[in-house]
């Protein structure tokens, strides 16, 4: 058993999903990586790694529409709306850094795979995004950890 480490970067386009499954697919039969565990880490705090739906481009639109909601842009009002609305403190990268910190936070950095026959093992209806939560173009690098079997 073996280990490799790797660092892939992608430029995401601002706010939105960037599919990434082709191109962990492209490294697992790069790496040759025949069977073991891939983790995969986001190293940035404005933007998310998720596993969802590929097929219904819709599921995307209501995932972005519902995260909006549950996270203002602009400041939020307390859940018993006992007062007046709560603008973000932080605001020295934008006022769009401190929403994205806190979608950020509610989702997820990292994630982890099983690989099987050379095959990362996802479902049929899956597709790896990293869910970018800032407006504007971001260069976003990833962190790969292989553990297992070579060819």
């Amino acid at each position: 058993m073996e280990q490799i480490f790797s660092t892939l970067d992608f430029e995401t386009k601002g706010q939105g999903f960037t599919d990434i499954t082709k191109d962990i697919h492209d490294w697992i039969k790069y790496k040759k990586l025949r069977k073991g565990i891939l983790l995969i880490f986001l190293k940035h705090t404005s933007c998310s790694l998720i596993i969802n739906e590929n097929a219904d481009i819709n599921v995307l639109k209501d995932l972005s529409s519902y995260m909006k909601a549950l996270v203002p842009q602009e400041g939020f009002y307390p859940i018993d709306r006992s007062s007046k609305k709560i603008e973000y403190l932080h605001s020295e990268e934008g006022l769009d850094d401190m929403p994205a910190h806190i979608r950020t936070m509610l989702t997820s950095n990292n994630l982890s795979f099983s690989v099987v026959n050379g095959k990362l093992e996802i479902g049929l209806w899956q597709a790896i995004y990293i869910w970018e939560h800032r407006t504007s173009i971001k260069s976003r690098s990833l962190q790969l950890h292989a553990i297992g079997d070579f060819v």
